[in-house]
């Protein structure tokens, strides 16, 4: 594509086509609902008279109408169209840079123009007098090692307005502020902290001796070892746990509990969040150390109802039950009478408790024959990796929607997807662009003769002799990430700072969390 588009005007001019398509589509939505208010009302005043002549013109009508207006946004937007339906065309750097722009111009919009958070603050501080309430709704207290619940305490109620900068003071086990101002680095810390919290595989099965109804009831369940909410597969890729809602009746039942509904609503509601805390993540830039299976990512970008999972994508959830249906596909025999099949499927829904579940109506009187095996094959990829996982995979999808426009992923494949979350992990660290987008302060100022002072000669000499996972270390050590931002370490918010320590010679490297490193 770079022999027939100018990259550098490319993106430029797609994040205007959007701006215009979205503006076109939003107008368009108002005036849909009109016609069809208009309609309902003409219908419900013509009952008796109106004819099906008058409905069927109304409905071409209709129909002709969507048709222009898909015309007319594929007029006003070709270079969108190639983001949405050739997306491979374009360097995926470009892509980043359209997805960035993407969000720096939804920050500006929803911010006033200030995409600069401590600008941010102090526009909504001095516009009325709601905005010292609006500023505390973005700020939490929170507690180590219970980063996810106090933060799901804190911003569930935040909703879209997650998008606004956060604030975050840490309290010690003893209720003690840890020192520090949150110049952005401790929001990082915070959101892989929470992150590191949400999606932490599921823990082994409890030993049941040991459960305790009133938590087993509790809505303290989704977070607790007896649960995960997102689980692994074999190569370490997390995905939605699916069989957690089964678990929690099944234990509330044993326990003599029968109101499922309010606990099932509570442990969604923490999909969701953890969708929101994602997207914020991705919103923000923010690198974060997890690694999503294929077959979840694939969902990210398609439509809510869509089931794009298909039979090949089952060897990521479950490789053994994809090799034994397809050695079921290419066997040659009987099927019927070799191994007795038919359209059920069995699940664990809690340790040691297993259950048989039809694929489709009366399947266990459906005998699995040499004809109808794709249809069983493919109904078994459906339950395992759509229809099983379904409530909770929505869940986070919609928290996930709430900060990040689907339509911004659609650029991406699932590897693709997998990087603009965590990073690239085949990337080494570039110290030479690190060094040039590091910011001195204190004795460390770089004075007019340009000249770096001794101390941090030293220290990106030390920095060139490490190798890339030690580099790795100190970057998670001062910015709470071990990778670069993938559009180099120029975009890196907050800035890696360097400053001195003072005149105590006995103090060791600190690192305050706002990418600031004293030495």
């Amino acid at each position: 594509m770079e022999k027939y588009l100018t990259l550098d005007n490319f993106v430029a001019a797609v994040v205007l086509e959007e701006e215009n398509r979205q503006e076109h589509v939003d107008g368009e939505s108002d005036s849909d609902s009109e016609d069809e208010d208009r309609i309902d009302l003409n219908t419900r005043a013509a009952i008796g008279s109106a004819t099906r002549r008058h409905l069927e013109i109304t409905s071409r009508e209709k129909m002709l109408k969507n048709k222009q207006r898909l015309n007319y946004l594929a007029t006003i937007g070709p270079r969108s169209k190639i983001l949405q339906n050739l997306p491979f065309m374009i360097p995926f750097e470009k892509r980043v840079e359209i997805f960035r722009e993407f969000v720096t111009r939804d920050q500006s919009k929803r911010r006033n123009g200030f995409v600069d958070p401590d600008q941010w603050r102090f526009s909504v501080s001095q516009g009325n007098t709601d905005g010292h309430d609006r500023l505390s709704k973005h700020h939490a207290i929170i507690r180590r090692n219970h980063e996810f619940e106090d933060a799901y305490e804190a911003f569930w109620g935040l909703g879209e307005g997650l998008k606004e900068p956060i604030q975050i003071t840490f309290v010690d086990k003893f209720g003690a502020e840890e020192a520090g101002i949150d110049g952005g680095g401790v929001t990082k810390e915070f959101l892989t902290g929470v992150c590191g919290e949400a999606f932490a595989p599921r823990a082994d099965p409890p030993d049941d001796n040991n459960e305790d109804p009133d938590e087993i009831a509790g809505t303290s369940l989704a977070t607790t070892g007896i649960n995960k909410m997102f689980t692994e597969n074999p190569q370490h890729l997390l995905y939605p746990n699916p069989t957690i809602l089964e678990e929690v009746k099944y234990n509330m039942q044993r326990h003599g509990k029968s109101d499922f509904q309010p606990v099932f609503t509570d442990i969604l509601n923490r999909y969701e969040f953890a969708g929101r805390i994602l997207g914020k993540c991705l919103y923000e830039g923010i690198l974060v150390d997890l690694s999503f299976a294929p077959f979840f990512l694939l969902k990210w970008s398609q439509p809510p109802d869509a089931s794009a999972a298909g039979v090949n994508d089952l060897r990521d959830l479950d490789a053994e039950m994809y090799r034994h249906l397809m050695a079921l596909m290419d066997f040659e025999g009987d099927i019927e009478s070799t191994f007795n099949l038919d359209f059920t499927i069995t699940t664990q829904v809690a340790p040691g408790k297993v259950e048989t579940r039809n694929l489709k109506p009366d399947g266990d009187s459906i005998p699995v024959t040499n004809h109808n095996r794709l249809a069983y094959v493919h109904l078994v990829s459906k339950y395992r990796l759509v229809q099983e996982p379904k409530l909770q995979t929505a869940a986070f999808l919609k928290g996930l929607t709430k900060i990040i426009n689907p339509n911004w992923l659609k650029m991406f494949n699932q590897g693709e997807l997998q990087t603009l979350v965590g990073g690239d992990t085949g990337s080494p660290i570039n110290v030479e662009d690190l060094r040039k987008h590091t910011i001195y302060g204190g004795v460390y100022l770089i004075g007019d003769d340009g000249q770096e002072h001794e101390t941090i000669k030293l220290f990106w000499q030390v920095m060139r002799e490490l190798d890339d996972a030690e580099r790795g270390k100190v970057l998670r050590f001062v910015t709470s990430v071990s990778r670069a931002p993938l559009l180099g370490f120029r975009v890196l918010r907050p800035r890696f700072c360097i400053r001195d320590a003072g005149e105590d010679q006995s103090r060791l490297c600190s690192a305050s969390m706002c990418t600031l490193w004293s030495a």
